[in-house]
């Protein structure tokens, strides 16, 4: 009988990254808590243990090719038709992706990996598998936390390349409509972020504003990259859970118009993208410990098992918990119950999603209310399990 859930399949012309990415996919899988068994790594030689009954995650290889004969084509061929999720990596350009990559997977978007950028896209890709099989969030967000009279310039620069790479980032200065409460907000988005980049610049905690968000960002356990200007000691991360800490340097900036070179922002963005999996695994293993400190003190036996998914019995029901980092939305609902239906192998009448409320706008507790009382699954604030473990 197959122990494992989640299928990595690896086809195409190998240029020296396949085993990059199945390693660093290991380390990824070990930092966010689940048992690398889980995961099946399909290729050409074992093809015939792939099945659709599983999710699974496919990569194509490709290399350059004249001809356009590629490898692997009837393999590919069979995912696609199941309808599995395909990434076309090519080496070196995108310019070249259609002498690539099979005719069949054209239109899907692809991504080029050069022997000088290697290190920085196997992240990208192991982060992407984990994002198609739900163990990663696919928001990827990013909260720029800065002194507008220091380092504006630099903010918006940062703002820019990380939207550039594929994360959804909040600078109040772009990211808070008119007609919105600017304190709330801010905070409603904080508590819906992966990882803070916070520029330490000289008086950066002379500002009440920004003494709470470090504050706010170190209660929600959010992960720091702290990029402290020259001449100033890295102070503002004593108290992250996770942090990374960038000094710079003069020479780190471009005269002209005092922003950073294009190094330290790609330095920055591959910290980024290195640290969001710690952060969200910290989070929500502080949710579950929490919740079953909560639960045993109250007499109840809950088990966590290897897919960090909680089960238990109240009022003689079978009930299972999965938890979510950040801010519910509807999609939670609709991957919990699949999720459970696949592990579990059956349907469960219980099925709850446990998040923190902490920071969250009243309009969308409302708002989770509501999907509560319409949909079969339901969610459960850490904040109310007490009393909810009582009833």
């Amino acid at each position: 009988m197959k122990k494992y859930c989640y299928q990595l399949i690896i086809l195409g012309k190998d240029f020296g990254i396949k085993e990059a990415i199945i390693s660093s996919l290991k380390d990824k899988t070990n930092e966010i808590g689940i048992d690398f068994s889980h995961f099946k790594i399909i290729n050409v030689e074992n093809f015939d243990e792939y099945t659709d009954a599983s999710p699974s995650f496919c990569i194509y290889l490709g290399r350059y090719n004249a001809n356009k004969q590629f490898s692997d084509v009837e393999l590919l061929e069979k995912v696609v038709v199941d309808a599995s999720l395909v990434l076309p990596i090519v080496q070196g350009s995108l310019d070249d992706f259609s002498q690539c990559i099979p005719e069949l997977i054209s239109t899907y978007n692809g991504l080029a990996v050069s022997e000088q950028d290697k290190n920085v896209k196997v992240e990208k890709i192991v982060n992407n598998i984990l994002e198609a099989f739900s163990l990663l969030r696919k928001n990827r967000r990013v909260f720029i936390s800065y002194k507008r009279d220091e380092s504006t310039g630099v903010a918006i620069q940062l703002y820019e390349a990380l939207e550039k790479n594929g994360f959804d980032v909040f600078l109040d200065t772009h990211s808070i409509r008119s007609s919105e409460p600017f304190q709330d907000e801010l905070w409603h988005r904080m508590a819906d972020s992966d990882v803070v980049v916070l520029l330490n610049t000289s008086n950066f905690l002379g500002s009440m504003w920004t003494t709470q968000e470090l504050a706010t960002a170190n209660k929600l356990l959010l992960g720091m990259i702290i990029v402290s200007w020259p001449e100033h000691s890295i102070k503002a991360h004593r108290d992250a859970e996770i942090s990374f800490p960038i000094q710079l340097k003069d020479n780190d900036f471009n005269d002209e118009n005092k922003r950073l070179n294009g190094n330290i922002v790609n330095q920055i963005i591959k910290n980024v993208e290195s640290i969001r999996a710690r952060t969200l695994a910290a989070r929500r293993d502080n949710l579950i410990s929490n919740f079953i400190k909560i639960a045993k003190s109250n007499g109840y036996e809950p088990q966590l098992d290897s897919y960090k998914i909680i089960s238990m019995t109240k009022s003689n029901e079978e009930i299972v918990l999965v938890p979510a980092v950040g801010i519910p939305n509807s999609l939670n609902y609709e991957s919990s119950s699949s999720l459970i239906k696949e592990i579990k192998k059956k349907d469960y009448e219980h099925v709850y999603i446990l998040f923190d409320e902490t920071c969250i706008r009243d309009f969308w507790l409302k708002h989770l209310k509501w999907l509560d009382s319409s949909l079969t699954v339901k969610t459960l604030s850490i904040l109310g399990a007490q009393k909810w473990l009582k009833n």
